[in-house]
């Protein structure tokens, strides 16, 4: 059985053969208690939004400057919504949207909430089941989701709710959907699942009868325009198995118009389209060395961006033949459209479990506690290449 190595510092090695590791422009330390899972960089990237808390008696909403690595603005985060999701920041320090859960129902409901550059609550919105945010024109909207369960199995109302991202004010009326069965009546539609930061609605649009053959014709594969009621694209259902294979994939990624899985004969990584269009990913080392549970992914924040990250397993096949572990690492890949393949931008020494996020050419990676679900110690912010 191979023995564990020590492991050296991020600069000292990199997996035998691979691409040498980013060193952090800025680590950053917590003064008191730990980082939360809850980080977002700004639009920009030129200021890091994250939640400091102990878990207890405190919980902080601070701003960092990356340019210098020091934290310029310190709130209290308004009561009763410290549980945060995720943040929202606004462009150039004008504030941040934040998203927190609300009472203890699961799934949970979520509010969101607009603090000012001062830190003050002036706005907020929901209870929701979900919030999203669209990945096309107009990007300035925040949707919010909600679902009520019909009287029988597949009967539902969905309520998408517009409302713009800087102020949390409507934007438009709510739109609202009754499906019986999963089919909505008009226009014509059966609902499968809500991409796009439920912007758009994935489903199938029923054919007409033919009296003569005494046959209805197949579906055809089709999105709905969840702010217009219309349908914009639809196309034949060319390959059923696969059509099937790309609702599994979309209900591991609620609310997500693209996002990246292991191909067909685990082997390798795609990018899957929301309507189960596949495209691999030239890797930067054999997929071998990877560890395929390690796979995860991002939409965004810039408009069309998609990122995604897999680790180096030490224990990979080439290194057991070696009889020497391999340094943990991180690889990520991003790309800044949707049409484009993911390239590689980097390589990041990961000695445990981290989170991260990535955006406008950075990426900050939260150190995670070992023996703790949630939260960690360091947050590293490196430059993507």
């Amino acid at each position: 059985m191979l023995a564990a190595t020590a492991w050296l510092a991020p600069a000292a090695a990199s997996a035998k053969g691979g691409p040498k590791p980013l060193e952090p422009a800025q680590a950053l330390k917590p003064s008191e208690g730990y980082f939360d899972e809850a980080f977002a960089l700004e639009p920009g990237g030129a200021r890091l939004y994250l939640v400091r808390t102990d878990g207890a008696t405190f919980a902080k909403l601070e701003v960092v400057e990356l340019a210098n690595g020091k934290t310029t603005s310190s709130f209290d985060l308004p009561k009763g919504e410290t549980a945060v999701e995720r943040l929202e920041p606004l462009p150039d320090g004008k504030g941040v949207v934040l998203f927190a859960r609300a009472g203890t129902a699961e799934p949970p409901a979520l509010v969101a909430t607009l603090l000012d550059g001062a830190g003050k609550a002036v706005a907020k919105v929901g209870p929701a089941l979900a919030f999203g945010r669209p990945s096309a024109p107009p990007q300035d909207l925040l949707l919010a989701f909600d679902r009520k369960p019909g009287p029988h199995e597949g009967d539902a109302t969905f309520t998408i709710t517009p409302y713009r991202l800087e102020t949390l004010a409507p934007a438009g009326k709510p739109r609202t959907y009754k499906a019986v069965g999963g089919e909505l009546k008009t226009p014509p539609f059966r609902i499968l699942d809500f991409v796009d930061g439920y912007a758009r609605a994935v489903g199938e649009r029923p054919r007409s009868y033919v009296k003569k053959d005494d046959v209805r014709e197949p579906a055809r594969m089709a999105t709905l325009d969840t702010l217009t009621g219309k349908v914009t694209q639809e196309a034949e259902i060319a390959d059923v198995l696969a059509w099937a294979q790309a609702g599994t994939l979309r209900a591991r990624h609620p609310g997500r118009a693209v996002f990246a899985e292991l191909n067909q004969d685990d082997s390798g990584v795609d990018v899957v389209d929301a309507m189960g269009t596949r495209r691999p990913v030239e890797l930067a080392a054999p997929f071998r060395v990877y560890d395929a549970k390690s796979l995860a992914d991002q939409e965004g924040p810039e408009a069309g961006a998609f990122y995604f990250g897999i680790a180096v397993d030490p224990l990979n096949p080439d290194a057991i033949k070696r009889q020497k572990a391999e340094l943990p690492m991180l690889d990520l890949y991003g790309a800044k459209a949707r049409q484009e393949s993911p390239a590689w931008r980097g390589r990041i020494f990961m000695p445990r479990n981290v989170t991260w996020r990535a955006g406008w050419g950075k990426v900050v990676v939260l150190k995670r506690f070992k023996s703790f679900t949630r939260g960690g110690d360091e947050l590293d912010v490196f430059q993507l290449r």
